[in-house]
């Protein structure tokens, strides 16, 4: 994909910068477990750390060829702007709901469900792959009117919403299932501590 040269407009940047928390996060939450942790489910209905992880690829899989075509049209349409950008209504309410905590639950769609097939270690390096590939997408939307470039969901094609919109979905989807992996991890702590819970080395 080519990428526009030049310093990130501000709301792309801010994202940037969110991109390189949450892959620290994801480093600091995989730090010191082995694949049996890695593997290892609360209950049979919740998730693994690495199947969170391979969710959030699954899930840059299957909707960053629908960021391209919104960037590809949006230039073949002529759709620049400078900003400042502000999400719509819309868009906000789509970033909350991903937002942690979950307050609403619903089950992942088939496509994006985690199936752990290989070592769980290589979950983390294959994530962080999918979030490089993303900040691609950050540079290609570079200069472009991000309200006016419009995503249309691979999933369910009467869900749209602006690049901005799709963008901050991305990150919060992602804060959304690393706080559900901290949550196992917290569990897999009090099991090697009793009494602790540690994340990171850090007594919580």
């Amino acid at each position: 994909m080519d990428q526009p040269t030049g310093k990130l407009a501000p709301e792309l940047e801010k994202l940037r910068r969110e991109i390189e928390a949450i892959n620290s996060e994801a480093a600091v939450l995989c730090d010191g477990l082995s694949e049996e942790e890695l593997a290892w489910r609360p209950a049979p209905e919740r998730w693994s750390i690495a199947e969170n992880l391979i969710h959030l690829r699954a899930t840059a899989r299957v909707f960053l060829p629908s960021a391209d075509q919104a960037i590809e049209s949006a230039r073949q349409r002529g759709l620049y702007g400078p900003g400042p950008f502000r999400p719509g209504l819309m868009d906000r309410i789509f970033v909350w709901y991903v937002e942690p905590p979950p307050w609403i639950k619903l089950p992942a769609p088939k496509p994006l469900r985690p199936l752990l097939e290989g070592p769980a270690a290589q979950a983390l390096p294959e994530f962080l792959e999918s979030q490089r590939q993303m900040e691609e997408r950050l540079e290609a939307a570079n200069g472009l009117d991000l309200k006016k470039a419009r995503v249309v969901s691979p999933l369910a094609k009467w869900i749209r919403m602006s690049l901005l919109g799709f963008f901050g979905v991305f990150t919060g989807h992602d804060r959304r299932h690393l706080y559900q992996a901290t949550q196992v991890r917290l569990l897999l702590d009090e099991r090697r501590l009793p009494g602790k819970a540690r994340v990171g080395g850090q007594e919580e």
